[in-house]
């Protein structure tokens, strides 16, 4: 099927949201999963978020498991890269980001 053009099975035709997941490019579908149990730690220096980490709900701060994100800026406080790589909130400050 070129073009993104998808046999249709069933009584109904899909959904314009089921369209927009799927990536004709690649012939695969998008997925997307947002957690809602999650917990969210930020450590702020000159109002810039430096660190942000996220965490299943009711995980230690020292425990691995954190999701963490480690953010530049420039001399202006444009954000410039963020890396990222898991480990403990504790620990945000020792680990290499990627």
């Amino acid at each position: 099927m070129a073009g993104g053009d998808r046999d249709v099975y069933g009584l109904t035709r899909s959904t314009e949201a089921e369209h927009r997941k799927f990536e004709p490019s690649i012939d695969a579908e998008r997925i997307t999963e947002i957690p809602s149990n999650n917990q969210m730690k930020v450590e702020w220096i000159g109002g810039n978020p430096i660190y942000c980490g996220f965490g299943a709900k009711g995980l230690s701060i020292s425990a691995s498991g954190w999701l963490l994100h480690k953010y530049t800026f420039d001399a202006s406080g444009n954000a410039t890269s963020r890396g990222i790589c898991f480990n403990a909130w504790d620990d945000r400050a020792l680990v290499t980001y990627e």
